[in-house]
């Protein structure tokens, strides 16, 4: 369904899925979740726009993904199999989101649409704004039963290059301006604390810090500031519960086979809702003791993330 056409002419759709209570909304801008709505709640639980433009703009990463790497790198360079690519850098001097390559520009397709499921691919071209392979995301959302809304990425690379996609939808649970009065859960036992530039300066214990959500407790705006990697595993692991919002008498439940998941506070969107973002950890090709997002050509990655809803 024709959702709006960009001020360059592109088309974008707008597919909706659902089962049971939950039903989802796409774009196939980006393959961007525009909307999630739980039967008897009158507002959406993820931020989201009713113009294409507006995905362009300040606020571009929302509900998208983002790939082929996610968060950022610094120096806006990258050694992958021993050559060093330099990239764009967009954020001061360093790489954020992938730059002009990312896919949450991009008109994805649709490559299959049923009524609690949707499939959208997209292909990301080699040396766009440095980044080595010729790269193919595909991401499958379906909806199951109970609430959850399930996402698996899968991509591949024709050259030895760096994956970490990345979905970056916001969460307010309450219809509210802000997130104030949402409580948050990490099961992390770590945390990556940030220099000036939002880049790791090493792993840190979070016992004793303002980072510990290991336990479901207020969340404040700017108390402590949010835009940090919480370290879940040093691998990749099996499905699991990792992070839980609970907003109102709504409580989303957030697991991912992935190492990491970043949060960050939305402070320069007026605190409006919470960016949930599992992941590998940033910046990992200058850290080498983080987990690596090198693949090597022909390999397939994945990812697998469910929101789990309840009240």
């Amino acid at each position: 369904m024709h959702f709006d056409t960009l001020s360059d002419g592109r088309s974008v759709d707008r597919l909706t899925i659902q089962r049971g209570d939950l039903s989802a909304s796409f774009l196939t801008l980006g393959a961007t979740l525009q909307e999630v709505r739980l039967a008897g709640v009158p507002y959406n639980l993820t931020l989201g726009y009713d113009r294409a433009e507006d995905y362009l703009g300040p606020r571009k990463y929302y509900g998208a993904i983002v790939g082929p790497v996610g968060n950022r790198l610094k120096g806006a360079r990258a050694r992958v199999g021993g050559i060093e690519h330099m990239l764009t850098p967009n954020e001061g001097r360093n790489t954020l989101h992938s730059a002009e390559a990312s896919s949450h520009a991009k008109i994805w397709t649709v490559e299959d649409h049923q009524p609690d499921s949707v499939t959208m691919s997209v292909t990301l071209p080699d040396g766009e704004a440095g980044f080595p392979g010729n790269q193919r995301l595909m991401v499958h959302f379906v909806i199951r039963p109970d609430n959850v809304l399930r996402m698996e990425i899968t991509a591949t690379t024709d050259e030895d290059a760096m994956l970490n996609v990345v979905n970056h939808s916001y969460w307010n649970l309450t219809g509210a301006p802000t997130f104030e009065g949402h409580q948050l859960q990490v099961n992390a036992q770590a945390y990556l604390p940030t220099d000036e530039e939002k880049l790791p300066t090493g792993i840190e214990e979070v016992e004793g810090t303002a980072y510990d959500f290991r336990r479901l407790r207020d969340l404040v705006p700017a108390q402590p500031p949010l835009d940090h990697n919480f370290c879940l595993s040093r691998i990749r692991l099996d499905l699991r519960d990792v992070l839980i919002l609970k907003g109102g008498d709504l409580t989303m439940t957030v697991a991912t086979d992935m190492p990491g998941i970043q949060v960050y506070d939305a402070r320069h969107g007026g605190y409006h809702g919470l960016a949930i973002e599992p992941q590998f950890w940033p910046n990992a090709p200058h850290e080498p003791n983080f987990p690596r997002i090198q693949v090597k050509k022909g390999e397939i990655w994945t990812q697998e993330t469910e929101w789990r809803f309840s009240r």
